[in-house]
């Protein structure tokens, strides 16, 4: 009821804004009355996303708010911003994150959502100005195999860690941002391993081997730590993509060791069902 409520405010709001509009006349400077955004997130709903958040500002925010997409199919979320400079994002699937002004950021400790999302910074001659947000992955999924399987031998003790060096993301325009990210890998209720890595400046990652405590699985002695951004340089991996890779870690004993092998991803697309 409170979603409805809020939609019909903002409906009775645009009918409000639409004289002021009308009353910015061909004689006064354009630049000082506002253009109204809409804001398409079709994309995101064919894509399997159904809420989310948009976010717009110029010189300062202007509005943040978690939405249905449902709700805005086909009509779009409507906005008013400067004509001269506005920005709008929107964002999917941004689970353990949250927003911090004109930042999204991964909760300390946990692993990074599987985020898609969409900025655009703008100026507008008209009144009126559409965005049609085409949804964009923001993470790599990793997905680990040992011998060639996707479950480890019942008898593996060792967990892994993902370390890196950004664990944000300007929403406006996609950039990474600096802040260490650490997560922990294990097996899920199926018995196979997957982490996820949020878009970094560069390969600067590792990847630890560790025997968990018994009484907490995210800690725990570290036995092995594996230059993993050196593997995903060697198979060209590019965190400029517009849409990251998704890549597969094929994890090997030794007497001398941990043995990985980064490679692209490996088998078909049942991983968009998985919770990580």
């Amino acid at each position: 009821m409170t979603g409805i409520i809020h939609q019909c405010a903002r409906a009775v709001l645009g009918l409000v804004a639409f004289p002021l509009l009308i009353a910015c006349s061909v004689k006064e400077d354009r630049l000082e009355c506002p253009v109204y955004v809409t804001v398409l997130t079709d994309r995101f709903v064919r894509q399997g996303m159904n809420e989310g958040q948009v976010s717009f500002s110029d010189d300062h925010r202007l509005e943040q708010e978690d939405i249905s997409f449902l709700a805005f199919l086909r009509e779009g979320y409507q906005q008013a911003c400067s004509r001269e400079y506005a920005r709008a994002a929107v964002l999917g699937a941004a689970d353990n994150y949250y927003l911090d002004e004109d930042a999204v950021r991964v909760y300390q400790g946990r692993p990074a959502g599987r985020l898609w999302a969409y900025g655009e910074t703008f100026s507008a001659k008209r009144d009126e100005y559409v965005i049609d947000a085409e949804p964009h992955k923001q993470y790599c999924l990793v997905q680990f195999l040992f011998d060639g399987a996707p479950a480890a031998p019942s008898d593996y003790v060792w967990r892994f860690r993902i370390r890196a060096a950004c664990s944000g993301l300007n929403i406006y325009t996609l950039e990474p941002l600096e802040g260490e990210y650490s997560a922990c890998v294990g097996p899920d209720a199926r018995g196979e391993w997957y982490g996820v890595i949020p878009r970094q400046k560069s390969n600067d990652l590792q990847l630890e081997v560790y025997l968990p405590d018994p009484d907490d699985e995210r800690s725990g002695r570290t036995d092995y730590v594996i230059d993993l951004g050196a593997r995903f340089e060697a198979m060209g991996y590019d965190w400029s993509d517009t849409d990251l890779r998704d890549v597969t870690v094929k994890v090997g004993f030794t007497y001398a060791g941990v043995t990985i092998q980064v490679s692209d991803w490996v088998g078909d697309d049942h991983y968009k069902n998985i919770e990580i």
